[in-house]
């Protein structure tokens, strides 16, 4: 039973109060509610309710249960025993708010992985040094089960030969944050791995820094080192047996820069080099970004409905376009936007560009 939803001992109150006979009547009273000792409340509120009902700032609250927090540990006065009982209410809440902030991290990890041991999910999760969002988890099977029903979400595969450990999975592909969907994007079906200098040039079409995928590479669970400077996804790796390949970068490839023209009917024709990358963007010269800012315009000739969008000085949505089209990352190409029908159409360009 957590302490929100104990009872609470008249002897515990009066001890906080005590203790808190100096405090101003509102802060007592919002960490009163805040630690559940509140009589009022049959269970113990979120502070962003207590904040609300006091038209105050979540902050306040927060403030003011640590704070009592702090004085319960150290009681000048009253039973050391019951204080003690009180301090846990707020280590009790610390911890079951880490849990279900490693609850929702593993279901990420899993919904980028699959299905993975639980030896290996902890091995995983070390690589992170307890940083949040990768707090501790159980470290035994008994343990698991009952943390998995608390953290919801998780289903556990148990060993059949009471030997190998226990496979854990995902009910339901959890949202990914923007790394996570980047590198699952750039690594998804790459098990002889992706190398470093590759994901950096792929970072920079989704709009990421090469510094945040290069801490992501440190630490974050869902991948992991293979070969000489390669990347993979945890739970995606090759044969062990079969001869280790890693994908490299390409030689890097001085494009030329995009490039635009006007031409006699009012089209805006823009060229570029071909991106590398499942979803490439282009970023659009400044002087011409303000006229096409926010704008859409459809693919014409994509067999599938498509549209291309503008958004934050970016080409957004061409991918159909240029797989249909079979040109390859460094090919140079000319979009043309119509600006007064809306359409847009890729043109043919002479050569294959500046390989």
């Amino acid at each position: 039973m957590t302490p929100s939803e104990r009872s609470v001992e008249p002897e515990e109150r009066a001890a906080l109060l005590e203790a808190l006979d100096t405090w101003p009547t509102q802060r007592a009273a919002l960490a009163l509610r805040a630690l559940g000792l509140d009589p009022a409340d049959s269970r113990r509120p979120s502070l962003e309710r207590i904040a609300a009902d006091a038209g105050v700032s979540r902050e306040t609250v927060r403030r003011a249960r640590n704070a009592a927090a702090h004085a319960i540990r150290s009681p000048s006065r009253g039973d050391a025993q019951r204080s003690a009982r009180l301090s846990g209410a707020v280590g009790e809440e610390r911890s079951g708010k880490a849990q279900q902030t490693a609850g929702r991290a593993l279901r990420r990890m899993l919904t980028m992985t699959g299905p993975l041991p639980w030896d290996e999910i902890l091995n995983a999760w070390a690589r992170a040094g307890g940083r949040s969002p990768y707090f501790s988890l159980p470290d035994n099977a008994a343990a698991l089960q009952e943390w998995a029903i608390d953290v919801g979400g998780l289903y556990l595969t148990p060993s059949r030969d009471h030997v190998s450990p226990t496979v854990v999975g995902v009910a339901d592909p959890s949202e990914l944050d923007r790394v996570s969907a980047f590198l699952f994007a750039a690594l998804k079906g790459r098990p002889d791995g992706v190398a470093r200098s590759e994901l950096f040039e792929l970072a920079e079409s989704y709009g990421l820094k090469s510094t945040t995928i290069a801490t992501a590479l440190s630490e974050h669970p869902a991948v992991v080192r293979v070969g000489h400077g390669g990347w993979a996804l945890r739970g995606d790796l090759p044969d062990r047996n079969s001869p280790k390949r890693v994908s490299r970068a390409p030689a890097r490839r001085h494009n030329r820069p995009t490039a635009f023209h006007w031409e006699a009917g009012g089209a805006l024709t823009i060229e570029f080099s071909v991106p590398s990358g499942p979803s490439p963007v282009i970023a659009v010269p400044r002087a011409i970004s303000e006229v096409i800012e926010g704008r859409e315009f459809e693919c014409v000739g994509a067999s599938a409905t498509a549209r291309i969008a503008v958004r934050n000085a970016r080409l957004w949505g061409f991918g159909t376009l240029l797989s249909e089209a079979r040109v390859t990352p460094g090919d140079r190409v000319r979009l043309r936007l119509g600006l007064l029908d809306g359409r847009a159409q890729l043109v043919p360009h002479p050569g294959k560009g500046d390989r």
